[in-house]
């Protein structure tokens, strides 16, 4: 039986492709892509900008090049259409433009500088690939949907992606999410590893995995959506009609509807709250509200696989009000579609045995909320049947959250202590609105912040500083907020000299109290030669994907503290992330 929405999408592909040339899907181009805008790009000193600063992944790791002849000659297509079904289901916004191109050997996940100067998202593709992706695999609709899924999940991750390819721990990071959503779009776990069966070597590659990991990658996140939905997938098929995020923006043109998903069974634990009537339960003659279908979270584990899941509020217990619930997801979307900021409040179950802290810090990471480059997610846990609250902060939250934590923690206690002993089996709307005030309370200290990459190197905002102190010499008044270097993000490529700045000659640089609010210092030596003091929260480096060693090159993404034109004084900046270099 074919479904409604393979059916859709095969359609659109097929429409776009059918036009396409017999080019293979191991012919090798020179990758050519263009600005996020629509206006052609004719500037030649704007094109060879963009073209030093192309950044890609693709599919199968075949390296990406640059041709800067071919950047204004580009499509939206087909993939546009996909892609925007694919977002449907994933509960986020969407971060990135889509293209088509014929001279990207596949797929890619590329970042690019556009016209305003600023770090764009793109998925690149080219359409006669997907043709032949199509041919090898027997014309299996879902092939092409898992390709431009994989490339989606690098976006709304927040990887950061090199020159030269990425990293093998993102990609399998990618391959779930890959699986992940095409569980929820309705495919066959068969049909979501497909194309990773049929186009991709058994071999590990210098940046990508070999086959057998990222099948065995998407298959967990095929299964953890399938758990998440309550279904019985035991055998790789799909039990429930695939189901859309009520949050996502859907696609006028889209003809498709979902349906909602079975509910999970009840759970059994007599003294679990979920199944205790709260607060001495139902008056008299009055029922009970009926309960909600269950959220189900994976264990946390220090060895999981991260994928992002999509949700802004995850309820094990079902004690929410469901229209209060949905009012706040809606209003969870729209902070991230505007201000790049990703909370999500948990009612857990049980913490695992952890504290509410290291629970929700585990959460943070296998779920991936927020970005991983720019820190900017929250996960805030309620566990009820444990009395305890846990707060993890992304280091970009973090940085400027630091001062109210313990606030947070009280907005969310106050659920436990006078919301949840009046519910009745389920909170009505002002008991759940407590259980959403600290997601609130940060959403409002941190929307005013900038969380995109504004500078690509550290010579890039080192020259705006010098311009922008050179204007100050010159007589002009600029307050903080005005000033075009002041906290804002930079793109750092540099050697880690010593993490033990205190015994090495930096030392006398190192600033008590902001070591005291952030973090300690770590040394770092940029490739042009300054000394640089990055100072690092404690749990920032347990959400990354690789840890830091003395003496090796990384990729740093951090926030400005302190510049200076003297060539012999240390820089200050805040850690967010951080990526082996290639």
């Amino acid at each position: 039986m074919q479904f409604p929405l393979r059916t859709a999408l095969a359609i659109a592909m097929s429409a776009a492709l059918s036009a396409c040339s017999g080019s293979t899907a191991n012919d090798t181009h020179p990758a050519s892509v263009a600005a996020s805008d629509s206006k052609p790009m004719n500037e030649q000193a704007l094109i060879n900008e963009i073209t030093a600063n192309l950044q890609a992944c693709s599919y199968d790791g075949a390296p990406v090049k640059i041709n800067a002849h071919g950047m204004a000659d580009r499509q939206r297509g087909a993939g546009a259409q996909i892609v925007s079904e694919i977002m449907r289901y994933t509960g986020l916004p969407q971060n990135f433009e889509v293209i088509a191109t014929a001279e990207v050997p596949n797929a890619a996940a590329v970042i690019l500088i556009g016209k305003d100067q600023l770090p764009h998202r793109v998925i690149a593709y080219n359409e006669s690939f997907f043709a032949q992706v199509k041919s090898a695999t027997a014309a299996n609709d879902w092939a092409p949907i898992s390709i431009m899924a994989h490339e989606i999940g690098h976006h709304l991750s927040g990887h950061t992606i090199q020159p030269g390819g990425s990293q093998p721990p993102t990609e399998l990071e990618a391959d779930k999410f890959s699986g992940f959503v095409l569980h929820k779009m309705g495919a066959a776990l068969a049909d979501a590893q497909k194309a990773m069966n049929t186009l991709v070597p058994e071999a590990d590659g210098a940046t990508h995995p070999g086959r057998g990991k990222r099948a065995r990658a998407i298959a967990e996140g095929w299964e953890q959506a399938c758990a998440q939905q309550g279904a019985d997938c035991g055998k790789g098929k799909v039990a429930t009609a695939p189901v859309a995020s009520a949050t996502a923006t859907v696609d006028t043109a889209t003809t498709t509807t979902a349906a909602t998903p079975a509910s999970p069974p009840a759970a059994s634990n007599s003294n679990d709250v979920r199944n205790l009537a709260i607060g001495g339960g139902a008056s008299p003659g009055e029922s009970a509200p009926a309960r909600p279908a269950l959220d189900v979270l994976p264990a946390p584990s220090i060895d999981a696989l991260p994928a992002k899941f999509g949700k802004f509020v995850i309820d094990e217990l079902g004690v929410l009000d469901a229209a209060t619930r949905d009012r706040f997801e809606k209003q969870m979307y729209a902070l991230a579609e505007r201000n790049q900021i990703e909370i999500t409040t948990i009612i857990a179950r049980s913490l695992h045995g952890l504290s509410g802290d290291d629970y929700a810090y585990a959460m943070l990471r296998q779920l991936r909320v927020g970005k991983l480059d720019v820190g900017n997610g929250a996960v805030l846990v309620i566990a009820p049947n444990e009395k305890q609250v846990g707060i993890a902060m992304g280091a970009g939250i973090r940085l400027e959250m630091r001062d109210y934590i313990d606030l947070e923690r009280d907005r969310l206690m106050s659920f436990i202590e006078i919301g949840m002993p009046y519910c009745r089996g389920v909170c009505n709307d002002s008991q759940t609105e407590m259980a959403f005030a600290a997601a609130e309370h940060i959403a409002a200290n941190t929307s005013h912040w900038d969380f995109s990459i504004r500078y690509e190197s550290l010579p890039e905002l080192m020259k705006k500083f010098e311009e922008t102190a050179k204007a100050q010499m010159e007589g002009a008044s600029i307050e903080p907020e005005d000033d075009p270097t002041w906290r804002k993000i930079v793109k750092i490529k540099g050697k880690l000299a010593t993490r033990d700045v205190g015994a090495s000659s930096q030392a006398k640089w190192i600033n008590d109290p902001h070591l005291q609010s952030v973090g300690a210092p770590m040394h770092v030596v940029s490739d042009d030669g300054r000394n640089l003091l990055v100072y690092a929260d404690p749990r920032t480096e347990a959400m990354m994907t690789n840890r830091l060693v003395d003496k090796k090159q990384y990729i740093f993404i951090a926030r400005q503290v302190s510049l200076s034109q003297n060539p012999d004084d240390a820089l200050s900046f805040d850690l967010l992330s951080y990526d082996a270099a290639n």
